[in-house]
């Protein structure tokens, strides 16, 4: 049976504890200690009535119901009426006209012009709309992406600070039930009253980090129900932790490959280049000659105030009507104006578009290149703290810990040693985000 020992003052020597004195010291050493040491893995609270959901589910309701998304997808059914009206042919122009003189006679006309919409103009205004309605639905796509990447960065923040949280709820907990323990040996002379004040303080320490972590992770949920348009007093829980995504090896080049062919944003900027082309087709036909056909109809009632002989001897007013049918075509002759300035304009324009798609693309290389490289030097960061780093702080822990129990160290150095081990563990939190970021952001990149 080993012997428990306690120091009653410096330049005293230590002395065995018996009875009820080592009860209550075994008691605060196995209930404060073990729990000390026990793994800090996050613990989700719950709120009444809700159901976790995952990121990946949060991330289907984002995409659904996002209000900035649902705007841009009415941009789409606006370019889907502008295709339809770009089909659509010129109206006929009816023309109504007449006369009428101070006496019987009067005049009456009735005018059709039909425009022809000839040399491609109409296939031409349908191409730039439709390169239009294919850059609205890239835009979009791109949208989704960007929103994507934003919600899973945020839902990392959640995790992040929800793991500190509960790092540090688990340790605040030991540090209360062991505070309550001193107090009692305290109470019975079995303790000096520093230790009660030195793990008042710790509490008291570890108390104000918890409330920033606390609000940052409510901050952080109300903003993940933002994105993903839910309203703010609905509860969220989220499910999982920073280890959701884990990314796989890629290789550059595949990689590289992956994303120039399934971006987003590089489809919308070819469809750019496509639209300024299309715009330039439309442009020219504008400039060529075109036709209407116009047909028409009048009926003239006219006469003198004279009155003529008949055939057979008497006399009536010289007065008559008189119909006219005629038609013809009007032809625009591009003589003076060939459209030359909007066709330069949208020429230049798909020079201006075709520089940015090349810029979109050495930016996709950069982006793939970047997120991959962090990728890995965060992954051996991670291996680092799991393999050197936080069971060496643990086992040191467990030394400290040991040590103290034997009466062969001090209550500051134990808690000098937890402090260092809860900072490895923030570091270790940290170290699991990069990686989940890092993640997040080659998904980003690839399109995915």
């Amino acid at each position: 049976m080993c012997a428990v020992w306690s120091i009653r003052g410096a330049g005293r020597r230590a002395e065995p504890l018996t009875g009820a004195g080592r009860w209550l010291y075994l008691s605060a050493t196995v209930l404060a200690w073990v729990l000390v040491a026990a793994p800090w893995a996050p613990a989700t609270a719950q709120a009444p009535g809700a159901t976790p959901v995952s990121v990946e589910g949060l991330v289907a309701r984002a995409v659904a119901d996002n209000p900035e998304l649902r705007a841009a997808r009415a941009e789409i059914e606006a370019a889907v009426g502008r295709l339809h009206q770009a089909a659509l042919r010129p109206n006929p122009m009816l023309d109504l006209g007449g006369q009428r003189a101070l006496g019987p006679d009067n005049n009456l006309m009735i005018g059709l012009t039909v425009p022809l919409d000839l040399n491609g103009r109409r296939d031409g205004r349908v191409g730039v709309a439709q390169r239009e309605l294919e850059m609205k639905h890239a835009l979009v796509a791109e949208r989704e992406r960007r929103l994507r990447a934003e919600l899973r960065l945020k839902a990392g923040e959640h995790l992040a600070a929800r793991r500190n949280l509960a790092v540090t709820d688990t340790l605040l907990q030991a540090n209360r039930e062991a505070l309550e323990l001193i107090r009692a040996r305290v109470a019975q002379g079995a303790t000096p009253p520093l230790e009660e004040n030195l793990m008042l303080v710790e509490v008291n320490r570890l108390e104000a980090p918890r409330q920033v972590l606390a609000s940052r992770a409510e901050v952080a949920a109300m903003q993940l129900k933002t994105l993903a348009g839910m309203p703010v007093e609905w509860p969220l829980t989220l499910a999982g932790d920073l280890r959701l995504e884990e990314g796989r090896a890629w290789a550059r080049e595949d990689a590289v490959r992956s994303a120039l062919a399934g971006r987003p944003d590089l489809d919308a900027a070819r469809a750019d280049v496509a639209m300024a082309g299309a715009r330039i087709r439309k442009e020219e036909a504008e400039g060529r000659w075109d036709a209407s056909i116009n047909v028409g109809y009048q009926r003239q009632n006219f006469g003198y105030d004279l009155r003529g002989l008949t055939a057979g001897g008497g006399t009536r007013p010289i007065q008559d009507v008189f119909h006219y049918f005629g038609g013809g075509v009007t032809v625009t002759l591009p003589v003076r104006n060939r459209n030359e300035g909007n066709v330069a304009a949208a020429g230049a324009e798909r020079t201006a578009a075709e520089r940015r798609l090349d810029a979109a693309t050495l930016a996709i290389r950069q982006e793939v290149e970047a997120a991959i490289t962090q990728h890995d030097a965060a992954r051996r960061a991670l291996d680092i703290y799991e393999r050197g780093v936080r069971e060496v702080a643990q086992r040191n822990l467990d030394v400290v810990r040991q040590t103290h129990s034997l009466g062969r160290g001090t209550l500051l150095d134990v808690i000098a040693e937890q402090r260092r081990y809860i900072d490895v563990e923030h570091g270790y939190t940290e170290a699991l985000r990069q990686v989940y970021d890092a993640a997040v952001e080659i998904r980003r990149v690839l399109g995915q």
